[in-house]
């Protein structure tokens, strides 16, 4: 088994704002992707077995991240277990989701792909914190190259730490519908610098928050990266697993040194982690694309009372009628 030691920078926060979804959502390149692939600092030297590892590199560090959040805050402008994707579940539910991870040349041809199939379950939540464990596989071609098994505990800031007062009320309109917002400002000190948030928070819908403004200051005042991010779409229908189900359309975009990544995901609040589909595509600083990930729901379960679990429960029951 090949093992990597990565140490994450700045772009960290981002993920862990972003992507918490996927576990947030649910989510998620923890290293801007040209520090490691050698076309950009290293030209063509041992091109072959650079792009092996490089990929594998990214592939690996990218599915950990997208699909695991590190211990401590990130979502700091969530203050409740009912608004989190993941902790307003019972302990012992359970997704699993494919991540396919593609880097694409400058003719738009992919260069590699690698595959990420990852199971996780909500061990405990209360007010304070929720704890997950997860599974996750990575396979290039028919090839298993790394497995990891963790168990992460995140806190919750249930005491609004960094909250302004309340900045304004507000309304937004998605489609057909229009929501009260409350606006506050979140502000949260780093080693590094701060990260400010503006959010518009709604009472009536699950994500609560519409619409969010971060951006980065590192200490020397530079701004690292922004993101925005809305809801676009609300109230839609949706077949998952042979299910209808209510759902949210969310897109997300971040700006950091020069690379631009856009999220297009697909949040439904009766599962596990909210996010059900999910679609990443990053460009460079000529708006090239470089990189495209899609991730997939394979299959899910609620609490420790789930014995047919997603598409299994309709088959089974199919063959019961029979």
């Amino acid at each position: 088994m090949i093992k990597f030691s990565l140490r994450f920078k700045t772009f960290n926060l981002w993920y862990l704002e972003s992507y918490d979804r996927t576990i947030n959502m649910d989510g998620r390149l923890p290293i801007q992707e040209h520090d490691l692939h050698p076309y950009f600092k290293q030209g063509f030297y041992n091109k072959y077995v650079n792009r092996v590892k490089t990929n594998l590199l990214l592939a690996t560090a990218f599915a950990l991240l997208l699909l695991s959040p590190c211990q401590g805050k990130a979502q700091e402008w969530l203050r409740s277990r009912d608004s989190h994707a993941w902790a307003r579940f019972q302990p012992e539910s359970w997704k699993s989701v494919r991540v396919t991870r593609s880097l694409v040349d400058e003719v738009g041809k992919v260069t590699s792909e690698v595959v990420t199939l990852t199971t996780t379950e909500l061990i405990e939540s209360d007010r304070n914190h929720y704890t997950l464990g997860v599974e996750s596989t990575v396979k290039i071609g028919d090839q298993k190259v790394n497995q990891s098994k963790d168990r992460i505990k995140r806190d919750i800031n249930f005491k609004g730490e960094g909250f302004s007062e309340l900045v304004e009320k507000a309304t937004i309109k998605i489609g057909d519908y229009e929501f009260p917002v409350e606006v506050f400002t979140v502000s949260i000190a780093t080693k590094k610098g701060r990260r400010v948030s503006k959010v518009y928070l709604s009472r009536e819908t699950m994500p609560s928050v519409l619409r969010r403004e971060t951006q980065f200051t590192n200490k020397k005042g530079e701004v690292e990266y922004k993101t925005t991010s809305n809801i676009v779409e609300y109230g839609l229908t949706r077949e998952v697993l042979g299910k209808q189900v209510q759902v949210s359309r969310v897109v997300t975009s971040h700006e950091q040194n020069g690379v631009r990544t856009r999220t297009d995901e697909v949040f439904c609040a009766e599962i596990p982690g909210g996010i059900i589909a999910q679609e990443i595509t990053q460009t460079n600083a000529d708006d090239v694309v470089t990189a495209r990930t899609v991730m997939t729901l394979l299959d899910y379960g609620i609490g420790s009372s789930t014995a047919i679990r997603g598409k299994e429960e309709d088959n089974s029951n199919a063959q019961d009628e029979e």
